[in-house]
């Protein structure tokens, strides 16, 4: 065979097999891609059927009563909810072999994070670089506010959650992390606004710790009701109606702490679920009438 067409053969060979491995790596991409939509947008889903997406409101609510320029909210509200869904993925990705037990869970996303454990990780990592990049050079606050929110969600997820009274700090420093983003840079005044909301915080997770009491004993978890005790544990969230209605009257300077006693005087026999609900009409109510009284300057 003349040496010209062994060559020809040659190259016509390699070129075959590189369309063959970038076909097989764009099929990999491809495969991948949609994995990680899945997982992205599981989360998202069971999160807002849930209702568990409140700081959406929250912080659009401060980004509005700051007067942030148009950009500013843009970007910050991007981040929210960017570091939100992120932050919610971490959870599912670390609670995914208790999750698989819970009778209440979704035992499909579960399930489905488990099998794509390793691509799960690797998009973790991604999502986190690229929000921790993109933030530290557009504002050293937000950046800040997006380690505390990992830092918080790593160390609640993995050790607080399960944890007597740890449960409940956890929530309060997770209530303060997400709205950081939405306040002015390293701002005083923003801080002790959010510290509100790290109380509000406190007081759902002691509803949502109720809530998961009997599937929490089942499996030897010592979450605040379990050792503290269900009755005692209510008495305890009433003590915290009453300091962050104190907080908000006497540092805040904000008549709407009043109605922040409304939840003392709820029964604690009615279904859990509907106790969740009002507090955080109650809640919702008293921080838009206060992100409103800044807003106007009032």
């Amino acid at each position: 065979m003349p040496i010209l067409e062994q060559k020809n053969i040659r190259e016509s060979q390699a070129q075959l097999s590189k369309t063959f491995i970038s076909r097989y790596n764009m099929n990999i991409l491809c495969s991948k891609s949609k994995i990680c939509y899945r997982l992205i947008a599981d989360t998202l889903a069971d999160r807002l059927k849930r209702l568990e997406a409140n700081t959406i409101f929250t912080n659009s609510l401060l980004l509005i009563a700051f007067h942030f320029s148009t950009t500013d909210f843009i970007v910050r509200m991007f981040v929210t909810v960017y570091v939100n869904v992120l932050a919610y993925f971490i959870n599912d990705f670390i609670d995914v072999e208790i999750d698989l037990k819970a009778e209440d869970k979704d035992h499909a996303k579960a399930l489905f994070i488990k099998e794509n454990k390793r691509t799960a990780f690797a998009l973790i990592v991604f999502m986190s670089t690229f929000i921790l990049i993109f933030t530290l050079f557009y504002s050293k606050s937000i950046c800040f506010g997006v380690i505390l929110v990992l830092f918080v969600i790593f160390i609640y997820t993995d050790y607080f959650k399960n944890r007597a009274y740890l449960d409940i700090f956890g929530c309060f420093l997770w209530g303060m992390a997400l709205p950081w983003i939405a306040i002015p840079d390293f701002s005083l005044e923003g801080i002790k606004y959010i510290l509100l909301l790290g109380l509000f915080s406190c007081c759902t997770e002691i509803a949502q710790c109720v809530k998961d009491y009997e599937s929490d004993k089942k499996y030897g978890l010592k979450t605040t009701p379990i050792v503290l005790g269900i009755p005692k544990t209510f008495l305890l969230a009433k003590v915290i109606y009453v300091v962050a209605a104190a907080y908000t009257l006497f540092v805040l300077r904000q008549f709407a702490g009043l109605f922040i006693l409304i939840p003392v005087f709820f029964s604690t026999s009615q279904p859990v679920t509907q106790y969740w609900f009002k507090l955080r009409i109650v809640f919702g109510m008293v921080w838009f009438v206060i992100m409103v009284r800044i807003y106007f300057g009032t």
